[in-house]
């Protein structure tokens, strides 16, 4: 009989992998580079308009942000890694500052938002691909700051 063990996960690993989503986020990139973030069988994304389960759809759902919000700048605010006993997964608390544009048609002008995002993740290691991986990210709350428009 043959086990296979997986190595438990690490601050910094997922500290690394949080940055990075939000490094990705802010440049646009390729879903194709964004769906690595996520679990493969076992996602639940809860965002204030929509509910993702599944790869595919958090696909469609990112190419559809990306052609709305422009200019975006993500900046953590905080951020909290809680390691379960056995490293097979981290709660992730934490509050990301947002900036984005968006333009409305026939708008002579676009609107900037500024919002505090809190939000909630559940980060495991892929099955697939053994890197750190989001399971679980709901937003909490979009709290807009002033001077920002009504998401």
């Amino acid at each position: 009989m043959t086990t296979t063990t997986t190595a438990p996960l690490t601050d910094a690993e997922v500290r690394a992998m949080v940055d990075a989503w939000y490094k990705g986020l802010d440049v646009h990139a390729p879903a194709e580079d964004m769906t690595p973030f996520v679990h493969e069988t076992d996602l639940q994304m809860r965002f204030p308009e929509a509910t993702l389960t599944t790869v595919e759809e958090f696909r469609g759902w990112y190419e559809g942000v990306i052609r709305i919000f422009f200019d975006e700048v993500h900046t953590l605010q905080k951020l909290d890694v809680n390691l379960n006993e056995d490293g097979s997964s981290a709660l992730v608390n934490l509050v990301v500052y947002w900036e984005a544009s968006r333009w409305k048609a026939p708008a002579a002008k676009s609107e900037r938002l500024l919002m505090d995002a809190d939000q909630t993740w559940e980060v495991r290691r892929s099955p697939a691909s053994g890197q750190p991986v989001i399971a679980v990210y709901i937003v909490n709350a979009l709290t807009p700051r002033p001077g920002s428009v009504e998401l």
